[in-house]
């Protein structure tokens, strides 16, 4: 469900103005995540950045169970081929199976991003449903990216969620191309 708002109205007679891609250095990101240089994405190098770690097999193009750098561009070319500044996210949160309520959503992005990828949160309402966008913008929707996800707020116990699912948060996720997969994400804390 990926929306690209490439003409929005603009101030004046001007015109739309144009909304654009924000920009990301393909090098770096390569760099941020195969860490050794080695063209292949291993299972430590993986788990080093959350959001490859869940998409690795759906990355894996030609199914081989090994990612590599280039399976890895590919993703980014398609990311940058669709030219979407703002894509929609959504995403459920649940925890042993129930819909968390009020808990924050911050999809936060990899360092190796660049400082024009945003970080973008939202709560959760009651059914533990949440739309995530950038603070502040005027449009809904995140950028593009590689992101670590952040969740604050109450677990199903009432006390306060734990580190793993904040600043030592393991889940992460890619949006642009063909992520989300089924347009809306689930993140399980359990």
């Amino acid at each position: 469900m990926a929306a690209c708002l490439g003409g929005i109205v603009g101030c004046g007679s001007r015109g739309p103005a144009r909304l654009e891609q924000p920009r990301f250095d393909t090098a770096k990101v390569i760099a941020g995540i195969d860490a050794n240089a080695d063209g292949v994405i291993d299972a430590s190098e993986q788990q080093a950045v959350p959001a490859i770690a869940a998409a690795a097999a759906r990355l894996d193009g030609d199914g081989d169970s090994v990612l590599t750098v280039a399976e890895l561009i590919h993703w980014l070319e398609q990311v940058r081929a669709t030219k979407v500044a703002i894509a929609a996210f959504s995403a459920v949160v649940t925890q042993q199976g129930k819909p968390l309520p009020n808990v924050t959503v911050k999809l936060v992005p990899e360092p190796f991003m660049g400082t024009e990828i945003k970080a973008a949160e939202g709560v959760t309402d009651k059914t533990g449903n949440v739309v995530v966008s950038i603070p502040g913008s005027p449009y809904a929707g995140v950028n593009c990216g590689v992101y670590r996800s952040e969740f604050s707020g109450s677990g199903i116990d009432g006390k306060p969620l734990g580190e793993r699912f904040n600043t030592r948060s393991t889940f992460g996720v890619l949006v642009g191309g063909p992520f989300p997969e089924q347009n809306v994400v689930t993140f399980a804390l359990d």
